[in-house]
C-alpha cells in the first residue's frame, strides 16, 4: 500500500504513515499517531463502491 498523507486535526500539519505503522482497531478503521503531536487518529475505511478497502480521505 502506499504511503498514506494526513493532516491531523489537532496541530494541522501534514503527516504521513507507512503501512507497518498502521494499527487495524477492527476491520473497519485504521490507528494511526500525528508525527508530530502524537496524537491518536481513527481512520474509518471505505467499504463500499469502487474505492472499498481504501482510508476515506476526508471528503
Amino acid at each position: 500500500m502506499p504511503t498514506l498523507v494526513r493532516k491531523c486535526p489537532k496541530c494541522q500539519k501534514l503527516f504521513w504513515t507507512k503501512e507497518q505503522d498502521i494499527v487495524y482497531s477492527d476491520d473497519n478503521t485504521w490507528r494511526v499517531t500525528c508525527q508530530h503531536c502524537q496524537q491518536v487518529l481513527r481512520i474509518p475505511l471505505i467499504t463500499q463502491g469502487a474505492n472499498a478497502g481504501a482510508p476515506k480521505m476526508g471528503h
